[in-house]
Parts: structure tokens; C-alpha cells; sequence
């Protein structure tokens, strides 16, 4: 039986959410899928830019650590027209200190984009100062992996080595994005590399990311080893990078049930094992294990609410 259809737990899918950080742009889904034509909507001039502001995920001024606050949609117009004040804004975020200041900034630059920001982003990220390495790695951040320069900026850093708390934000950034099976193929290569890191946090932020950059097949050894590792935070991401791919296998869906019943687990991996089992077709024993898992993280969801 397929459970797609089963009403999901609130809270359990409220924490995937949380993990899984948002959608992600499948390669292959991208490219073979046409967008849908629809018909704009007829709308005034002030709907629209009303419209326009709840969706920017910008502020609408900025201070910059003034008094008197700014037009955001001025300050990134003036950047992209104006080199000198691009340049200028590019020095300041290198030298700021001020958290809130530094947050503005980066918004801006991550708004205008362009090669000149790439160009510093670069050239700040090969530094083997800590904190100039900082300053381009976040503005690398607004760029997509796409361009080859971050990615293989990106890669050759983790090929490198670290610490592995650094590693693992490396492995963060590397946000799936639509390109040629012949560019993504070192990224997929490195996080299976990574996905058998000694340390736990870079081995599940690994498999978290191999999930989706990889085809089924390929995730699906990765996913079914994570499921089983001797780390919580391992198996936890595990859950979640099931139900955000399309592995699917009859160890998999062993894993999931062993977890979802398992009386000693935490109830956020019982709950999260319930819901991406969901995905899977379950014969009658396995859907009276998945039947109980579901019962009992309800009623833990409960407790907690």
C-alpha cells in the first residue's frame, strides 16, 4: 500500500521543513519540465508594487550603521550603474565589524551581483586569512553553483581539508542547481567521498546534499549507510534526505521501519521515519508497524503541543 496519501504529522513535518532547509532545484526535473503559461492577473500599479515588496526577501532601507535610513532598491540601482560606489561598498563590507552593518551590506551585495562582486568574492575566498576567507565565502553565497568559478572554488577547498565544522558549512553551500551531468559530477564525487568522513556533522551534511545532487540509485548506498550510522545526527539527516529524494529500496524502507519502531529512538526520528515511509509500499505486517509508528507520534506530537 502506498501511503502518500496518509494525513502527515503536523509536527514532524514542520521539523522536515525546518532541516531540509527549503526546496532545491533538481537537475533533471528542471530541464524536462516546461513552465506553465498562465494568464497575469490585471492589477494596478500600487497592488503590484505592494506585491513586490511583500516578496522580496530584501529590506525595504537600509542604515548602514547611519541615522537616516536608505532606499534599499536605490542603493543596489546605484551600485550596478556606479563602479567607484560598487568598489566602495565592496571595501566597507571587507573592513566592517558591526554584525548589523556587516548583515546590511552583504543583503546589498548578494542584490547586485554581478562579476564585480564575483571577481572580490574570489579573490577575498582564496586568502589563507581566516577572516578574508570569510568575507568572499559569504558573498559566494549569493552567487549559484552554476558559475564554475564558485564551484570549483568550493571544491577545491574541501578537497583540501579542515576543520570540520568549516567543512560542513562548505558542504552547505553547495546548493544544487541545474547544469550538465558532466559539471555535476565532481560535486556528487566529493560529497560521496565526504558521506564516509570520520566526523559525524561533515558525514550527515554529506549525505544530506549527496540526496539530491545524486541519481536515486547513486544516493541510495549512501542514504541506506547513513540510516544505519552509530551517530544520531547522521541518522537524522538520513530521514530527512530520503524523503527529499526519490531513493527507494526494500533496505531503505527496512531502515525506516526498524527506526520508526524502535521504543529507544528520539520521537523526532520515530515521527520522521513515519512520514518518509509515506513513500514507500508497505504489504500488511510493514503497514501495522508504520500504522503504530504514526499512533505514537501523534500522540507524543500531542504531549508536546
Amino acid at each position: 500500500m502506498n501511503l502518500r496519501q496518509a494525513v502527515p504529522i503536523a509536527v514532524v513535518s514542520a521539523l522536515i521543513g525546518a532541516l531540509a532547509g527549503g526546496a532545491y532545484v533538481a537537475r533533471r526535473d528542471r530541464a524536462d519540465v516546461a513552465p506553465a503559461r498562465t494568464a497575469a492577473p490585471v492589477a494596478t500599479a500600487a497592488h503590484a508594487n505592494d506585491h513586490a515588496a511583500a516578496a522580496s526577501p530584501y529590506p525595504e532601507y537600509l542604515s548602514l550603521g547611519g541615522a537616516a535610513p536608505v532606499s534599499f532598491e536605490s542603493l543596489r540601482r546605484r551600485a550596478q550603474r556606479d563602479p567607484k560606489f560598487l568598489q566602495d561598498l565592496l571595501q566597507r563590507y571587507g573592513n566592517e565589524t558591526a554584525a548589523d552593518a556587516r548583515g546590511e551590506l552583504l543583503a546589498l551585495l548578494h542584490a547586485v551581483g554581478g562579476d564585480d562582486v564575483l571577481r572580490y568574492a574570489l579573490s577575498r575566498a582564496a586568502s589563507t586569512r581566516a577572516e578574508d576567507e570569510r568575507v568572499g565565502l559569504d558573498l559566494l553565497g549569493g552567487y549559484s553553483l552554476e558559475r564554475a568559478e564558485v564551484r570549483e572554488t568550493l571544491l577545491a577547498k574541501l578537497r583540501a581539508g579542515g576543520e570540520p565544522q568549516r567543512e560542513a558549512e562548505l558542504i552547505r553551500m553547495l546548493t544544487p542547481a541545474a547544469m550538465p551531468d558532466e559539471d555535476a559530477a565532481p560535486v556528487v564525487e566529493r560529497l560521496g567521498a565526504l558521506a564516509r568522513d570520520a566526523d559525524p556533522e561533515v558525514r550527515g551534511e554529506a549525505v544530506a546534499q549527496l540526496a539530491q545532487w545524486a541519481e536515486p540509485a547513486q544516493a541510495e548506498e549512501a542514504l541506506h549507510r547513513a540510516l544505519l550510522d552509530p551517530a544520531a545526527t547522521v541518522r537524522s539527516k538520513a530521514i530527512v534526505a530520503v524523503s527529499g529524494s526519490h531513493a527507494r529500496s526494500e533496505r531503505l524502507k527496512d531502515a525506516l521501519l526498524a527506526i520508526a519502531a524502535d521504543p529507544a529512538g528520539s520521537a523526532a526520528d520515530r515521527g520522521a521515519a513515519a512520514m518518509a515511509l509515506q513513500d514507500f509500499r508497505l504489504n500488511r505486517a510493514e503497514y501495522a508497524i508504520w500504522k503504530r509508528a504514526q499512533a505514537r507520534a501523534d500522540a507524543e506530537s500531542g504531549e508536546g503541543g
